[in-house]
């Protein structure tokens, strides 16, 4: 049996973030990931030769003080400001994406446009005609809004009719949810400034890698392949691992998907954990015997003919080390584990991103190779008229020395900037040194604020 001050399970930037941060406030920390490399969906890999990440991801501007000075500390001139390029079908058409005035006076439709403008203004007068993802929009950007984008790329994300979805998820991924901030956002878009995000020269993945090397440095021990098969909780917490060992804790910081913790946590009799549910990717990498596809380096495609929801081309978001003469496609298309899209082989699910290429209008180019990776818990599925999420945390919070943190802690779809700060603010709720304790007060605030992120895309 071995013991520490903090453990941390889950080994995605979340889970090092916070060891980091604790160990740096003086405690012994040791992080537990089952997988056998770091990193979850924030890891990159190659295909062909080249770094590519599991699909597509920015770190934004937008992310506060401390978690920026984090990402200069650990990237320094590996991060890089680049200029977004991105556009989505609308209507059989190509507009800019972000949006700015010029070119949705030159691509939106003339009638959809006219509909649109005709939402905004009578805005003010709708209301939700109750708490669904399809109300949240109808009622803010109007039915056309509705109809055209939002409505049809939820069903593609999330398997599922708008209707039948909790305005939750609405709420929290949709950051413009009314005329006045649409406005506010074509006008920052407008402007050069308003079209940059940042990006490591080595992929996204070299987030991962130098939070692993800086915690590592400051004496954190990383175990690949160790998942927990029972965890006790109380005064001092602990854990039973598959292979037969233990560890005990002062506190259990829990970054692995919530419906793992309530796997491995004992029940009374009688009593039950909610069933959460998510919606997966299937990621297609088509590699391709040329320089550059495009200078997009996004596609956002709602259309339901066509099977995956963007494009992107990881080669457009830096400038790296890149092999000369290839490129790498990347398509996001959504699945449900063991579903008939997710058991495709790897040839038949080229040739569906192909068909919705076409189906678009995209060049089809000559693909040298098809690469794919599945993953199981991308989009957390919360149906309308129900509180799973809610009552798990709720019953999360009972466990004593365990906090729940993190995208897939918390089941959520937040940004790395904001798991990266729900690293630091858990760093921040630890004592130092080893007589540390837990300011439970202050993390509740915390997790109050949580519940304010919207993913910015």
């Amino acid at each position: 049996m071995s013991s520490v001050d903090v453990l941390v399970v889950g080994g995605g930037p979340c889970g090092l973030a916070a060891a980091l941060g604790a160990a740096r406030r003086g405690h012994r920390v040791r992080v537990l990931e089952a997988a056998d490399r770091l990193g979850g969906m924030a890891a990159s890999f190659e295909v062909a030769g080249q770094r590519v990440d599991h699909g597509s991801h920015r770190l934004h501007p937008s992310a506060p003080p401390a978690v920026r000075a984090l990402l200069d500390e650990l990237l320094g001139p590996d991060l890089q400001e680049r200029r977004r390029n991105g556009r989505l079908h609308l209507a059989g058409r190509w507009v800019g994406f972000p949006l700015r005035a010029p070119d949705l006076v030159r691509s939106v439709p003339v009638g959809i446009g006219a509909r649109i403008a005709s939402d905004l203004v009578t805005g003010p007068w709708r209301h939700p005609r109750d708490d669904s993802y399809a109300e949240f929009v109808r009622a803010g950007l109007g039915p056309t809004a509705l109809d055209t984008f939002h409505g049809p790329m939820a069903a593609k994300l999330w398997g599922r009719d708008p209707a039948q979805l909790s305005a939750e998820l609405a709420r929290r991924r949709i950051a413009v949810n009314g005329g006045g901030r649409l406005l506010q956002r074509i006008a920052r878009g407008s402007r050069p400034s308003g079209r940059t995000f940042l990006y490591p020269r080595l992929g996204y993945g070299e987030v991962v890698d130098r939070l692993a090397e800086a915690a590592a440095a400051a004496g954190v021990q990383i175990d690949l392949s160790t998942a927990v098969e029972d965890l006790r909780a109380g005064a001092t917490p602990g854990v039973t691992l598959t292979d037969g060992g233990h560890v005990d804790a002062g506190r259990v910081l829990w970054t692995a998907p919530l419906d793992a913790l309530t796997g491995v946590v004992a029940v009374g009799p009688g009593a039950s954990t909610p069933r959460l549910v998510h919606r997966g990717l299937v990621l297609v990498y088509l590699a391709l015997d040329e320089d550059r596809y495009s200078e997009v380096d996004a596609h956002y495609v709602p259309d339901a003919a066509v099977a995956f929801a963007r494009l992107s081309e990881p080669k457009n978001y830096r400038t790296g080390p890149d092999p000369a003469g290839a490129t790498v496609l990347c398509a996001e298309v959504p699945a449900t584990a063991g579903d008939g899209t997710w058991s495709m082989d790897d040839a038949q699910l080229g040739d569906v991103v192909v068909d919705g290429m076409r189906r678009i209008g995209l060049r089809i180019p000559p693909i040298t190779a098809v690469a794919v990776r599945r993953v199981a818990s991308v989009y957390p599925v919360l149906d309308v008229g129900t509180d799973g999420r809610g009552l798990a945390l709720a019953w999360s919070d009972t466990l004593d020395g365990v906090t729940v943190l993190g995208r897939q802690g918390l089941h959520v779809a937040d940004n790395l900037h904001h798991v990266l700060d729900m690293a630091l603010a858990a760093a921040g709720c630890l004592g130092t040194g080893e007589a540390g304790g837990w300011d439970a007060r202050r993390w509740a605030a915390e997790r109050q604020r949580f519940e304010a992120f919207v993913v910015d895309d």
